[in-house]
């Protein structure tokens, strides 16, 4: 390192560190192991290698906590001799404790790695802004240490003065660093040795570090090295959510009674994430007094003596929010009571290394925690199930995430010394999914030609062909004029990014240019010759096997001399649908939504051959869309004439509702993932959404409709309740949606009628077409349909009271429900009953089976009874509320694990009023296949069980309304609906 001459003739530190050479002892070469460890020096080498080489270039030193860190960062800036280092701390407590130990200087001198001789530094803290004195105070420290958030109270001078006197910036705990505070002292040392330290070289929000990694020691070395000891997880399941922090307590108690009675001076730590969850976990801790617990959170009176006195090894039992994690360093520390999980990667790694440090006095770390229903990070959640094995999740995660900041790292090293790409692949590329699409024979396919891109008008920055020479990317930066003056002065500068994607089994590249149609063109010529456009017809097969297409706009060209091409948007799809058919008009291009395998999607095509859907992603996704697409627009037996029978089309409603109105539902945009969170608050009160139910839509006049809104009971049989009404009144050119003073909870709050007046409530109608506001849409394919007799299956239902639909809590069997789950119980490995408020199904039969997961919905209804007597028949009205429902359940299609957390959830819920969902099998059952539905396909069947309805006598509105469920499941899901009915 550059010798500072006047540093050593005025300051006594720095010459004891020059006269007294810092000594790489090897713990490996010593008998007593006495040494730094093999992590500790090769950072060292490496980290002074690099500031030999590269001092001005920010680098990245990765060592996983336990591993020897904080003594790393000493050894360096002694080794070094470092005349003046800020190191930047991300607490006041890691500040408090790095200056105590660098003060200390114990371990190195127990490793024998600095002589008697060596000095430890003057040390200077910062904890708030300075004045002129205390600035010029500064130049006899050798080590400032300050927080990001003391700093943030300097001024821009005040900073850039300190930065003038620092030679080096050191920073600890660095996955902070993107942080704004951090970023801004580190842009102020931009051109000054900076060397950081972590054991998390990522952040949760992606960001990059900005030090390029030159050393990472894994986790999998550190375990294998002996640095970290075994780790025991203890899970407990408890799915009654009131009993679960007992549960943990009792058994974390358990395990440190044990450590003590075998002589092992642990303690425990009780986890919370909010200082209220931390006062109601003390008052359960508190009735084990013998083992003396303490709360401490940042409002804790005298928390600071508290901390003192846990140092002190006071209280056995310490329950706490966040206090304990960076720059809390107590070895004794061996059990943790994991009360409420942390969420990220980074922060679980950090918690669980400081609890299994290697010491010789002290037994393995273990963790307690309830692992039923757990909802977190998936790479996170694999800690929490039965038989986790925690070293070896930890391990993989760990080196997953640091390999994915590495492979990052790597395509930043192409860029560099071009600050602009940097840049840009530090935000990583979020590509428009669209293309325009080329045959090419393999042997007129040129990647390699990309690196020969030449443009008068562009720069080319960054190219790349992957291995398998399928895939090229290229960024150019091109200055352009300023639209708003005829000048040469000044330009504008703008980048473009470039890719192609070679489907090598259908000989179609995918082109895709952030620029404009020549740039395009001309990138094609240069790496494909004798290239064929596909365009016309064949780039409409995009929508194939799209069902229930919503046309959002349409593109015609007519042939008529005055009106060449006519472009129409939203609702103005009939017209389009009358010009394709009578010949007026071809199609130019289409824009559509609708669902594909059951999820939403989008597809743009053109005529002349460009192909998107509506959305930005990673490169990664756009070459998997540019490989479904190929599939498509390749294949000569798909009929883009069949495509057209599914389009939505819309029809304006004047003057009066149409009747054959049945069921009503929340807008299709409350998802299951915001369903479960939404409320709706009405005189105070706040209701759950996916407690509430609607009503059946009732025609009041020619221009009103109102929809009750039902509070659901919280057991089954119970009655439901009327909260207030939604009225829908049609106008003269639209509609209006008013509900008393409802509000719902989204977007911080919102009137009800102001957000369904956006989101309109969505009407189903007996021949198959639905409302949404004041437009009726349907497709020609789907309207009139009736449910085809085969998927009609007869029960006997004997003397079953089929006027009574629920089992309850007491399982009564002489009802639809019991009788139901008599005929399916030997059909499934697990039955729940999930009815009552919020219930997807009223009973849910699951199967395992060579790797998929299927799962079974019962929808059952009553029957109406009169005098005392149910008799079936072919009464409507009997069809009406159950098919609703069951078009409802299709949102459960591919959200497999939101379901089984779903029945979990209720199963708790239930069980503390004496209700036990489960008919057949285990909670834990159910609890394992939410874990395994990440990885496994989950498979739904549909069962509609009515004996109301008469086979004999089923008539063809009863058909047809069943024939509205079958249509809407069949076009997403695939899956026929199956209909139980009487003879």
């Amino acid at each position: 390192m550059p010798f500072s001459k006047e540093m050593y003739e005025e300051n006594k530190v720095y010459k004891s560190w020059i006269d007294n050479p810092f000594r790489f002892v090897d713990a490996s070469n010593s008998d007593n192991e006495v040494g730094l460890r093999k992590p500790q020096l090769a950072a060292l080498y490496i980290a002074l290698g690099h500031l030999a080489s590269a001092p001005t270039e920010p680098a990245t030193v990765v060592m996983p906590t336990g591993t020897g860190k904080t003594d790393t960062i000493f050894s360096l800036i002694i080794a070094g001799a470092f005349p003046r280092t800020l190191i930047l701390v991300p607490s006041d407590a890691l500040r408090e404790q790095t200056a105590e130990k660098f003060l200390e200087l114990r371990n190195l001198r127990h490793m024998q790695a600095i002589s008697p001789s060596v000095i430890a530094p003057n040390i200077r803290k910062v904890s708030s802004r300075l004045d002129g004195k205390d600035m010029v105070g500064l130049h006899a420290a050798n080590v400032i240490i300050a927080t990001p958030q003391a700093l943030q109270q300097f001024s821009d001078d005040d900073l850039q003065q300190l930065a003038s006197i620092c030679t080096h910036l050191v920073v600890d705990e660095a996955h902070h660093v993107a942080a704004t505070t951090w970023n801004r002292v580190r842009q102020v040392f931009e051109k000054g040795p900076c060397i950081q330290f972590t054991a998390t070289p990522f952040r949760e929000d992606k960001e990059s570090l900005g030090g390029r990694i030159i050393y990472n020691y894994p986790l999998k070395d550190a375990q294998l090295d002996g640095y970290f000891q075994q780790i025991e997880f203890h899970p407990i399941r408890e799915y009654q959510p009131s009993q679960s922090d007992r549960a943990i307590a009792r058994k974390a108690v358990e395990l440190l009674r044990q450590d003590l009675a075998d002589g092992r001076d642990h303690l425990m730590m009780v986890r919370a994430n909010s200082q209220i969850k931390a006062e109601k976990l003390f008052e359960i801790y508190s009735q084990y007094a013998d083992l003396k617990p303490v709360l401490v959170h940042s409002k804790v009176k005298g928390a600071s003596k508290i901390l003192e006195d846990i140092k002190g090894k006071k209280y056995k039992i310490i329950v706490c929010v966040d206090m304990l994690g960076e720059g809390f360093d107590l070895p004794e520390l061996k059990i943790a009571a994991i009360h409420d999980q942390h969420r990220t990667p980074a922060i679980t790694l950090q918690f669980i290394g400081r609890m299994t440090r290697a010491n010789k006095n002290l037994g393995a770390a273990k963790f307690v925690a309830n692992i039923a229903n757990q909802k977190m990070d998936t790479q996170i959640a694999a800690l929490y199930e039965e038989s986790a094995d925690w070293w070896a999740v930890i391990r993989e995660v760990s080196s997953q995430k640091i390999q994915r900041e590495i492979d990052r790292e790597e395509l930043v090293a192409q860029f560099e010394g071009d600050e602009y790409g940097e840049k840009i692949l530090a935000l990583n590329p979020q590509p428009k999914v669209s293309a325009v699409a080329f045959h090419v024979r393999e042997l007129d396919w040129h990647p390699e030609n990309a690196k020969d891109f030449s443009s008068s008008r562009e720069q080319l920055r960054f190219v790349s062909v992957n291995e398998s020479n399928d895939l090229v990317m290229l960024v150019t930066r091109a200055e352009i004029p300023v639209a708003w003056a005829d000048t040469s002065e000044i330009n504008n500068v703008a980048w473009f990014l470039y890719m192609a994607y070679y489907v090598r089994q259908d000989k179609t590249v995918f082109v895709n240019c952030s620029g404009d149609e020549r740039q395009l063109s001309d990138f094609v010529k240069l790496i494909a010759s004798n290239s064929k456009r596909i365009s016309g017809e064949p780039t409409f097969r995009v929508l194939h096997d799209v069902n229930f297409i919503k046309l959002q706009n349409v593109g015609l060209s007519r042939a008529h001399q005055d009106v060449r091409f006519t472009m129409h948007v939203g609702r103005d799809i009939n017209a389009v649908m009358n010009a394709l058919e009578n010949g007026t008009a071809v199609k130019s291009n289409i824009f559509a939504t609708g669902f594909e395998s059951g999820m939403k999607t989008s597809a743009g095509c053109s005529h002349k051959g460009k192909l998107w859907e509506m959305n930005t992603d990673s490169i990664d996704y756009w070459v998997r869309w540019c490989e479904r697409t190929s599939s498509k627009i390749n294949n000569q037996n798909i009929d883009v004439k069949d495509i057209l029978d599914n389009v939505m089309l819309a029809e304006k409603i004047s003057e009066k509702w149409p009747k054959g109105l049945f069921y009503a539902d929340w807008p299709e945009e409350m998802l299951i993932e915001n369903e479960i969170k939404t409320y709706i608050t009405i005189g105070g009160a706040s209701y759950s959404l996916l407690n509430l139910s609607l009503g059946e839509p009732v025609i009041k006049s020619d221009t009103l409709i109102e929809i009750a809104v039902l509070l659901d009971g919280d057991a089954p049989n119970s009655e439901r309740r009327e909260l207030f009404k939604i009225g829908i009144s049609l106008l003269d050119d639209g509609f209006f949606t008013s509900c008393s003073d409802a509000e719902i909870s989204v977007r911080g709050g919102t009137k009800l009628s102001e957000y369904l007046n956006e989101n309109p409530i969505r009407i189903l109608k007996e021949d198959g077409s639905f409302l949404r506001g004041n437009y009726r849409y349907y497709s020609r394919s789907t309207l009139n349909v009736k449910i085809p007799r085969a998927l009609l299956t007869i029960w006997d239902w004997g003397n079953t009271k089929i006027q009574k639909e629920s089992m309850g809590k007491d399982k009564d069997m002489n009802t639809v429900q019991g009788f139901t789950y008599s005929k399916i119980a030997d059909k499934y490995q697990i039955i729940f009953n999930d009815d009552g408020s919020g219930e997807i199904a009223d009973l849910v039969g699951i199967n395992e089976k060579d790797g998929i997961i299927y799962v079974d919905f019962y929808h059952c209804k009553y029957c109406p009874s009169k005098d005392g007597q149910a008799k079936p028949g072919s009464r409507v009205t009997d069809t009406y509320e159950v098919s609703g429902q069951t078009s409802r359940s299709v949102k459960w299609l591919h959200s497999a694990q939101s379901l089984f957390s779903q029945l979990i959830d209720r199963y708790g819920k239930a069980k503390d009023s004496g209700f036990d969902r489960i008919l057949k099998g285990d909670i834990s059952q159910i609890d394992l296949l939410r874990h395994k539905s990440r990885d496994q396909q989950m498979k739904i069947g549909f069962n509609i069980v009515q004996p109301a309805i008469s086979y004999d006598v089923i008539s063809d509105e009863q058909l047809t309304v069943l024939g509205t469920t079958y249509t809407y499941i069949k076009g997403i899901s695939g899956t026929d609906l199956k209909v139980i009915i009487s003879k």
